[in-house]
């Protein structure tokens, strides 16, 4: 999904662009929620879910920036957090051989991002600088988060 977004955005279809980005946050909360109701959560989907999810966020800032002018800093940030993430988990991972499940605060962070990539392609320009900030919020709200559950669980190994 993410490099078909990516190539929309810097094609500059707009409109498909907000419907593949729309359709990939809509079907993967669906997703989401239908295997955790259903009991069908997996060591693998809790790996690759999250991965998609980022280099999907990823692609789709990247070509934001190279064709709407979104921020060098705020796609800096954004894929520096999710490295940092997934290094952590990756640590995680080899020390207690099992995957820890996204949470809510970076559930609410990727929402907001989302929400600010939409701002671009609509070129909603009255919401982009607030946006920016409360993503920037999110993004480290969500990684102070994650740090502390890390070094929790790293303590308590």
């Amino acid at each position: 999904m993410g490099v078909i977004l990516y190539y929309l955005i810097i094609s500059e279809h707009s409109y498909l662009a907000i419907l593949v980005a729309i359709s990939a946050v809509i079907t993967d909360y669906a997703d989401g929620y239908v295997a955790r109701k259903r009991g069908e959560t997996s060591e693998l989907g809790k790996i690759l879910d999250p991965v998609a999810d980022k280099v999907a966020v990823a692609l789709g800032a990247i070509g934001l920036y190279q064709t709407y002018d979104l921020p060098l800093w705020i796609v800096m940030v954004i894929i520096g957090r999710d490295i940092l993430i997934l290094l952590g988990s990756i640590l995680l991972f080899e020390k207690l051989r099992g995957v820890v499940a996204s949470e809510m605060p970076g559930k609410i962070a990727v929402t907001i991002i989302s929400v600010l990539l939409l701002a671009y392609l609509f070129e909603w320009h009255q919401v982009k600088i607030p946006l920016l900030y409360l993503t920037l919020v999110a993004l480290i709200f969500s990684f102070i988060f994650y740090l502390q559950k890390f070094l929790k669980i790293i303590k308590n190994s």
